[in-house]
């Protein structure tokens, strides 16, 4: 106790040295509803002292003009009379013109909403006058607002608004009914000092309880610690938002701070720099070392994603299209397939390598390959896998290992572009790194898929099917039963 009498004595010294002017029953008040936090405190007095201040010396200049303003309607505070005639420039007429307008303008908005809703009403009147015509005679009060909401509502249908009136009126019969039949109940429960503004909330709990006054009071109870709940959960929360937002708030030491590092040439995040800042031991040679060298890393990694964008686009670019057997480039003396990137493209292939049956994968490509190169006549058709011991010729395809002379399939391709004359040389991958690098040697790239794709253009045309599309356009897409290809030629079995 005396410790925390101690550090209030402490605070309250220093806030004195501060605020001489103010009283010590102001500063208690004051830490007491920041927690003890000085940093608060001061910063809120100091806001007040900048106000105080600005109204005096606002008091000063223009406290003598105000005397000949005419009161309105509506007074304002003398605080907003100031600001006012600051705003423009002392002016008394400017004022004076500035708060006519603004009280006309509010008087014509209440003028408008009243005027709109009375002319609303008669216009409906004037619209469905027939009709409610037709509904007094059948014993309706027409005075009643929601007649004509219920006219406008069901497009001037008489039967409809009839049946929604007789509804409401056995709703209000029934209520009376079981008001009296529970007249003793209800002033039982005022006697016992429970009063409700709702009665129809009150007769329905009675009604619910078969008019035992005891249930009731537990509903009572029910409800009311339900509300209970609510609402104090709804504090809770905006406590914690409150104490969220406080987070962020800044004291006048970190304001000092700021000011320095802004000196220095720091800018950003004023709670960013500022946790730089404590993080590199309130160094500033450290804090602007720190923020360059992420700046730098910022700098680095936006070049990086800007290269891999160019990259995509040249790998886009690379490769060529093929929608016809006849897009196949022409003069083409050697085709070298990467085996292993075109194992997963055929749903039963990629079946096959998952249930580890990779040399029947290998002697399928093989037998496609063989069956297409029968059409094409190329010279050389080179497939390719990273490693393999089915090294047998297929037909006129030659079935080439990478290891053990070459790491993968990549670089034994990388090797044989270097030392060979490209321009007739068709390399059929997906790689993305390896395409570009074929791409420099002058190679053209062709996408599994699209050989497999020309593949079936050439082999099994039947299995080519056209669908519309979606959108209504003239284009159509083209899909390949590229399984039904591999079972045909290659024998695999779906």
């Amino acid at each position: 106790m005396a410790s925390n009498q101690q550090q209030y004595n402490e605070q309250l010294q220093l806030l004195q040295q501060r605020f001489p002017e103010e009283s010590n029953h102001k500063f208690l008040r004051l830490l007491h509803k920041y927690d003890g936090d000085v940093d608060q405190v001061r910063g809120y007095l100091v806001q007040q002292e900048f106000r105080k201040k600005k109204l005096d010396s606002l008091e000063t200049r223009f406290g003598s003009a105000l005397a000949a303003l005419q009161p309105t309607s509506e007074p304002l505070k003398r605080a907003c009379l100031l600001k006012l005639m600051e705003r423009f420039g002392g002016d008394v007429n400017y004022v004076q013109k500035y708060l006519a307008a603004c009280e006309q303008k509010r008087s014509d908005k209440t003028n408008d909403s009243n005027q709109s809703e009375d002319t609303y009403r008669e216009g409906l009147k004037l619209k469905y006058a027939t009709q409610l015509a037709e509904l007094s005679t059948a014993g309706i009060n027409t005075h009643l607002p929601c007649v004509l909401k219920n006219l406008e509502k069901c497009q001037g249908d008489v039967n409809k608004v009839l049946k929604i009136m007789e509804v409401h009126i056995e709703k209000k019969d029934k209520l009376n009914e079981l008001a009296t039949k529970y007249e003793n109940q209800i002033a039982q429960l005022e006697a016992d000092g429970i009063k409700i503004k709702n009665k129809r909330y009150l007769i329905q709990l009675l009604e619910k309880a078969n008019g035992q006054i005891d249930i009731v009071k537990q509903l009572l109870v029910e409800r009311n610690e339900q509300k209970h709940h609510v609402n104090s959960s709804t504090e809770e929360n905006k406590d914690n938002i409150s104490f969220s937002k406080n987070r962020q708030e800044l004291s006048i030491d970190d304001i000092d701070t700021i000011k320095q590092l802004r000196s220095a040439g720091i800018q950003g995040n004023p709670v960013k720099i500022l946790s730089v800042f404590h993080e590199c031991n309130d160094s500033i040679e450290l804090t602007i070392a720190r923020l360059g060298k992420e700046r730098e890393q910022r700098k680095q990694q936006s070049e990086k994603r800007v290269q891999q964008r160019v990259v995509l686009a040249e790998i886009h670019d690379a490769y060529v299209t093929i929608n016809n057997q006849h897009d196949w480039p022409k003069d083409i003396e050697q085709v070298y397939l990467d085996g292993n990137n075109m194992m997963f493209v055929i749903d039963s292939l990629r079946r096959l390598c998952l249930n580890r049956a990779g040399k029947k994968t290998e002697r399928a490509i093989a037998d496609i390959a063989a069956a297409w190169n029968e059409h094409m006549h190329i010279t050389n058709v080179d497939l390719i896998f990273d490693s393999t011991r089915q090294l047998d010729q297929v037909g006129s395809i030659k079935v080439s290992s990478a290891q053990p002379a070459y790491k993968t399939t990549d670089d034994m391709l990388i090797e044989i572009v270097q030392r060979t004359n490209n321009q007739h040389t068709i390399i059929v991958t997906s790689d993305r790194a390896l395409a570009i690098q074929l791409k420099h040697e002058g190679c053209l790239l062709v996408k599994p898929y699209a050989w497999f794709a020309h593949c079936a253009m050439i082999l099994t045309p039947d299995l080519i099917k056209y669908e519309e599309s979606k959108d209504m356009s003239t284009t159509k897409k083209t899909y390949y039963d590229l399984d039904e290809l591999a079972r045909r030629i290659a024998k695999i079995d779906l």
